[in-house]
């Protein structure tokens, strides 16, 4: 176990332990987002011409809108226009008496909490109490109930959403003056369980729940601004800047998210009313809290769904006057989600546009299982190059449906590797991934997630570089054994994206696995999806992409295991299909959804405990005539692939290395990738004169990278 996990633990068991004091509210109103030391500046704002579109905006919206009381409620706070005010006050109540529901942002318990605070001073006592009165009923509704349960769940689920963050915390501060006991509740939770869970994923960078469950995220930062406002400061780690990243750097260049979790907003355009699956909202609100020019642009983007009145009272509560934003090609083209995320988006672009000749590589290793729209899918790869390649299959058509169930959550929707053991899962197993801790798929706290089982892989190894803003390579390597039950001993994957500056062949991906299985007899597979019928031809996989306007090729040489047996599945009748069950699980479509028909499946021809697979996929314009030469390469302890001008290996059978050999005779390898080599100082010795040069392998990255003409190469640690 590692020092900094035990450290987690321990620290997860030491807040678990303990009642953490939660921040006072501030005496007077208002107090819910905005105090009065910030009305000046507010009201500087809707005089300034920078500002004037968004309160028109919000000016206009009092009258025939869903949400008309809250635009109001905003007008009296910054104009004093007590009619607006009254109005305000009866249609929401009106609203919250008629509602059943809190577990989104634009819900009225979350809006009439607002309204509470902003037109405190026209309530009369009767209307305090039924506002009141409605926040208990609707806040007692669903977990964590009323007053909240400091035993409830802090990792994932509807009662992270607005039931707590959104609903009792900012009700609890608007009516603190009439009853402590929804704030002091609800803070006591979300201080000693939500806290810490959050402020351990955040040091990923992402978000467990997906690209579109990622909206979540927007009641995080939502509760980060409560806790500045009232004078609390930084309630949750400041890495929470970062996590909106996920969005940047999934952005395919025709505008959609590489696929991750339960996707139902495949490209962040959902109807703008519904401000709960706005990524750009999240985006916004991230920007305006860290003045971060790049999560501003996302917010300023038509990539995704349009601006309404909504976002506007925000833009005017919490945008900093001439905040500007920057273009996101200043970014680096490659970004590491450490873990808990583990995962490595590797750009060679950030050209937008379904004719973008950019090409986007993800790789996911993963760590830990949160649950909940989270899917099983570690150690896994999707590719994008002019359309989507190589991807992640399946239709989100309801949480816990037969498809959701059987295909779509379980690992054979991915492009990953399955064992299967006839005897898993009372035989219904399609060989993937194991559900953690016997079933019990949602975490309730940290110390749970660290200790019971949640825990699915590791990442052991990640660099790119060597520079670091345009890298020519971005490795990560893993261990995801655990993701597995008994039925292994190993698995491993090492995946290596290349951005290769070849204006025919732009981008390629090697993936490397190691699997050792408890018994021979269990079936080994390694699988690679797509949206058009792949073809086959000896072992070359050709896939193509060139409907709807997209005009992209993946060409996938299968090089190990050296008897393989490879074949597709797929097409009418068997886009979704698993074999134990010898059935196919259909989905309706959606546009814009890219369910896939059809995968690729890659299996030793002869049983063994131990197998290794390596592959190279290599991008390219629909009209290739041609794949790109690739040769394997068998080294002194070592395996690898020589693609165009590079070559990369790893250890054969996963030990680190401290010396190698290898040559290349014929190849026109000239950059070379040596992985899985002990950290420290090294000595390359080769090429055609023989000259040595002294390289340094990280603790983070353990390869070395270095040019060469072809010839023979000697490494040596010192």
């Amino acid at each position: 176990m590692s020092r900094l996990r035990v450290t987690l633990i321990c620290a997860a068991a030491a807040v678990a332990g303990m009642a953490a004091a939660v921040p006072q509210v501030p005496a007077g109103h208002p107090r819910v987002y905005v105090r009065p030391g910030d009305l000046p500046a507010i009201r500087a704002k809707i005089a300034s011409p920078e500002f004037q579109e968004a309160w028109e905006q919000v000016k206009g919206a009092q009258v025939d809108s869903r949400h008309g009381y809250f635009y109001s409620a905003f007008v009296y706070l910054v104009t004093g226009d007590r009619e607006a005010g009254r109005r305000a006050i009866e249609g929401g109540l009106n609203a919250v008496k008629a509602s059943t529901d809190a577990r989104t942002f634009g819900m009225p318990f979350h809006l009439t909490a607002i309204l509470y605070d902003w037109c405190y001073d026209l309530l009369t006592p009767a209307e305090k109490q039924q506002f009141i009165a409605e926040f208990q009923r609707i806040a007692a509704l669903d977990p964590p109930g009323y007053p909240a349960d400091p035993r409830a769940g802090g990792v994932v689920g509807h009662s992270q959403e607005a039931w707590v963050l959104t609903g009792q915390l900012p009700a609890g501060v608007a009516i603190y003056d009439e009853t402590k006991t929804m704030y002091d509740a609800a803070a006591t939770l979300f201080q000693n369980t939500y806290v810490p869970v959050r402020n351990f994923h955040y040091r990923g960078h992402g978000h467990h729940q997906g690209d579109s469950y990622f909206s979540r995220f927007m009641y995080d930062q939502t509760a980060s601004w409560l806790f500045r406002r009232m004078g609390a400061g930084d309630l949750l780690s400041r890495e929470q800047q970062f996590v909106p990243y996920q969005i940047l750097y999934k952005l395919r260049p025709d505008g959609q998210q590489m696929r991750r979790g339960d996707t139902f907003d495949d490209s962040g355009r959902s109807d703008a009313r519904k401000i709960e699956d706005s990524k750009r909202f999240c985006a916004q609100l991230t920007a305006y809290y860290y003045e971060d020019p790049y999560l501003l642009w996302a917010g300023e983007s038509q990539l995704f769904n349009d601006l309404g009145a909504f976002e506007k009272v925000f833009e005017l509560l919490f945008r900093k006057p001439g905040l500007r934003s920057r273009p996101l090609p200043e970014l680096p083209l490659t970004k590491y989600f450490a873990e808990p995320i583990g995962d490595m988006v590797a750009r060679t672009g950030w050209n937008l546009g379904i004719q973008s000749s950019d090409a986007v590589i993800e790789m996911r290793i993963g760590q830990y299982f949160f649950g909940n729209h989270q899917r099983k899918d570690f150690g896994t790869f999707q590719i994008y190059y002019r359309g989507a390649l190589a991807i992640s299959s399946g239709l989100y058509a309801g949480y816990g449906t037969d498809h959701w169930k059987y295909y779509y959550h379980p690992t054979i929707s991915h492009n990953g590797l399955l064992i299967w053991d006839p005897d898993e899962g009372g035989g219904v197993s399609d060989g993937g991934q194991r559900w953690p801790n016997g079933g019990k798929d949602h975490p309730p706290d940290l110390e749970t997630m660290l200790t019971r089982g949640y825990q699915m892989g590791e990442v052991l190894a990640h660099e790119f570089g060597p520079d670091a803003q345009r890298p020519e390579y971005s490795y990560i390597a893993g261990d995801i054994t655990k993701a597995y039950s008994n039925k292994v001993s190993q698995v491993t994957r090492s995946m290596v994206a290349l951005n290769t500056g070849n204006g025919a062949y732009p981008a390629a991906l090697v993936v490397f696995d190691r699997v050792h299985s408890a018994k021979p007899e269990f079936r080994k597979t390694w699988l690679l999806h797509s949206i058009q019928e792949p073809q086959i031809s000896g072992r070359t996989v050709d896939i193509v992409r060139n409907k709807g306007g997209y005009a992209g090729r993946l060409f996938t040489e299968s090089l190990l295991p050296a008897e393989a047996e490879i074949h597709k599945l797929g097409g009418p009748g068997k886009e979704f299909w698993v074999e134990s069950l010898g059935k196919n699980f259909p989905a309706s479509k959606r546009p814009p959804a890219e369910p896939g028909a059809w995968r690729i499946e890659v299996s030793p021809a002869a049983p063994a405990k131990e197998d290794r697979f390596l592959h190279v996929m290599t991008v390219a314009g629909a009209g290739a005539l041609r794949a790109p030469e690739v040769r394997k390469i068998e080294a002194q302890g070592m395996i690898g692939v020589e693609v165009l001008d590079r070559a990369v290996l790893f250890s054969d059978r996963g030990d680190l290395l401290t010396q190698t050999r290898f040559e290349l005779r014929n190849g026109g390898a000239a950059k070379y990738l040596v992985c899985d080599v002990q950290p420290g100082d090294w000595v390359v010795s080769g090429g055609p004169k023989r000259a040595s040069k002294t390289y340094t392998a990280t603790p983070e990255g353990k390869c070395l990278y270095f040019e060469g003409a072809p010839g023979r190469y000697e490494l040596r640690r010192l």
